[in-house]
């Protein structure tokens, strides 16, 4: 098996570019009004992740060992990541923002021998139990407290001193180069084990569609602890000689500003992330000049109209990308293909993978055929971790990796998502794809999001309910409106909500996708509240 070692093209970087900015991390205005900002160059980088590299192995760290990695977006998150994958260590990257609950499950499943993280972490770890008695090493990022271990000044101190220091591990290609969690957007997030080759090859996949130029940086958008976030966002940029610009916390009008001010070429997004950045516009928030020249955009439904508005008010190419965090993006429109196409179709697949439609019993369908979505190639991960999924991966006997979606594939290739299945809504036997009601909707001009959700109803057993987001500046709606825009967009009455629920803002995880496991539970004690009121006015 070849030897590959995720962090080689850093070191790479480092001798062709030493003083080239690898990182920008904005850390707010100065005096003068002016943005100020920590950076490093590909040579603090490099002598950063060498030093943290050496100095897990002098602590006892092995190559294999797994290690929790809870670091807010800086700096320092990028030395460590690194310096992990230069020791052979497998980072358990964890996002806080996923909640307390689910966090203490992605720690328990992964089972890591060390943990790396903020001081905030280091605190509800130990308030909350997380893997206690079981960690060998902690490291605190910041000023370290009661809980002992080391902090990351003595870390890289240790380093400097080593024997180890600037020598990579010889990890190989199908072994485990980081282990990153799902969105946990539909229930709890699966652990998802990747190989540095799986990584390496989504970097390169992506970059031949991205059309950058040389001085072009990269804009950070969506969490770099997310499976995209790292692929597309940091290692993408770090591993192709471009400039990362963190953007944390999102605001959009930020983010726009600092694509400008620092000539950005690329970045990835949800839909909501794309969705505010043309409202800012849209309201004259920003009126600047928009570097970027394209920007992927996946993980929920995405309206043809909104690609439309990229174009017109950013002179933004939204690229639908088609992906998740078990195979990566693996399809993609490209800056080159026309807005129509752009607006239908979720991509075409990278060179070297497959996609293919799936009947019910797992038989690859014709061309035009709708069935479900399954992929196989060179990003597909090596199965979920013990306890967090593993025995659940979906796969066809030939190996595809079935993604629950249910696409429809054309004579040229190009794939378009047409529904979800496990998110099927029964209806009294009728099944109802959220998907595609949600479609018709956001083509309502006052819908700003939306989530079609599944609510327990006595006789049918399920109900469809909308949570809407509305545009600020369309006043308000009712549910039927809402059926009359639907019976004007030809959605059959059958797949028509039976009640609407309004919210100013909607749930969404850690990586800016909508919750719907949490706009369900909105929806469910909402729509439970209206019924116990109704019922008692009738005993009135």
């Amino acid at each position: 098996m070849k030897t590959v070692n995720i962090a080689t093209a850093v070191d790479e970087m480092s001798q062709s570019r030493p003083d080239e900015i690898a990182i920008f991390e904005p850390t707010g205005n100065n005096v003068e009004k002016q943005e100020s900002y920590r950076r490093w160059t590909y040579r603090e980088l490099e002598d950063a992740s060498n030093e943290i590299a050496a100095g897990l192995l002098e602590l006892g760290f092995k190559k294999g060992d797994r290690t929790a990695l809870m670091v807010t977006p800086s700096l320092e998150l990028f030395g460590l990541t690194f310096g992990l994958f230069k020791a052979g260590v497998v980072p358990v990257m964890v996002d806080p923002g996923i909640g307390i609950k689910k966090m203490g499950a992605c720690l328990e499943s992964a089972a890591p021998q060390g943990f790396i993280g903020v001081g905030k972490a280091h605190i509800a770890r130990l308030l909350f139990g997380w893997e206690r008695g079981r960690l060998k090493h902690v490291i605190t990022a910041g000023s370290r407290l009661f809980w002992g271990g080391s902090i990351l000044e003595q870390l890289r101190a240790l380093g400097r001193k080593s024997e180890h220091l600037g020598k990579l591990a010889a990890t190989e290609g199908d072994d485990i180069a980081a282990i990153l969690f799902t969105s946990g957007s539909t229930g709890v997030p699966k652990a998802v084990m990747h190989a540095p080759e799986a990584l390496n090859y989504a970097t390169r996949a992506c970059a031949a569609i991205a059309g950058l130029q040389p001085d072009d940086a990269i804009l950070g958008i969506v969490p770099l602890d997310s499976a995209p976030g790292f692929t597309f966002t940091a290692h993408f940029a770090l591993s192709l000689g471009h400039p990362l610009v963190l953007v944390d916390p999102w605001v959009p009008v930020e983010a726009l500003r600092r694509a400008e001010r620092y000539g950005c070429g690329w970045a990835i997004a949800v839909p909501t992330h794309l969705f505010t950045m043309v409202e800012a516009a849209r309201l004259g928030e920003w009126t600047g000049r928009l570097p970027l020249r394209a920007m992927a955009v996946g993980g929920s439904a995405m309206t043809p109209e909104l690609i439309e508005d990229a174009d017109r008010l950013l002179g933004l190419r939204a690229l639908r990308m088609f992906g998740m965090s078990e195979c990566m993006g693996h399809a993609s429109t490209s800056p080159v293909h026309p807005l129509e196409r752009r607006q239908i179709f979720d991509g075409i697949p990278f060179p070297g993978t497959q996609e293919e439609a799936f009947d019910a019993e797992l038989r690859p369908l014709p061309r035009g055929s709708r069935g479900q979505a399954g992929v196989r190639g060179p990003s597909l991960f090596l199965g979920y971790a013990q306890g967090m999924g593993a025995g659940q991966e979906r796969m066809t006997p030939d190996g595809f990796y079935l993604t629950g979606d249910e696409i429809v594939r054309d004579e040229e290739g190009f794939v378009r998502v047409v529904g979800r299945i496990k998110d099927q809504i029964i209806r009294g036997g009728f099944n109802i794809d959220p998907a595609e009601v949600e479609a018709a909707l956001l083509r309502h001009p006052a819908v700003a999001e939306v989530a079609v959700v599944a609510v327990p109803e006595r006789k049918l057993g399920e109900q469809a309910c909308a949570v809407c987001r509305l545009r600020t500046d369309d006043g308000s709606i009712d549910l039927s409106a809402l059926l009359h825009h639907l019976s004007q967009q030809g959605l059959s009455r059958k797949k028509w909500p039976e009640h609407l629920v309004l919210v100013e803002a909607m749930a969404v995880t850690a990586t800016g996708k909508l919750d719907k496991k949490a706009m369900a539970a909105i929806a469910v004690e909402e729509v439970a509240r209206r019924r116990a009121a109704s019922a008692a006015r009738q005993d009135a």
